[in-house]
């Protein structure tokens, strides 16, 4: 069964991950799109251009750090905290780019949700063989 308030967080995150390098480019708001549609934890959340929206705007009053903690702090379910990650990972990866912005916010959230270094790999390894 889906949580709707954890599927937003998770939302919430991939759009936080596209814009952590400053800006969005069109894959990154087309994998944020398919990954909203296909992944069943996130079934039944609401408009994806809604959520982007009001993420977009508390970003821009907030800061990407406050965002962050809020993002994550939503996310109560170890699935829901892995998916969160590697749909940021996925996103980040959409432009084919690494940027440093993008690499300290994988880190970043890889500290705020308390995974080691085995939990990143086991994750980035899913990520990365799932098509983005």
């Amino acid at each position: 069964m889906t949580d709707i308030e954890q599927a937003e967080h998770v939302i919430e995150l991939m759009v936080l991950a596209a814009w952590a390098d400053g800006r969005v480019e069109g894959s990154e708001a087309h994998a944020v799109q398919r990954l909203a549609s296909k992944e069943p934890l996130l079934s039944g959340h609401g408009p994806v251009g809604e959520v982007s929206k009001v993420t977009h705007q508390r970003l821009v009053r907030e800061g990407m750090e406050q965002c962050l903690l809020a993002s994550v702090r939503g996310l109560k379910d170890k699935p829901y905290r892995e998916l969160g990650f590697q749909c940021a990972a996925k996103v980040m990866g959409a432009d084919n780019r690494g940027d440093v912005e993008e690499d300290r916010m994988l880190s970043r959230l890889q500290t705020m949700f308390g995974f080691q270094p085995a939990d990143v790999e086991r994750l980035l390894v899913v990520a990365a063989a799932e098509p983005r």
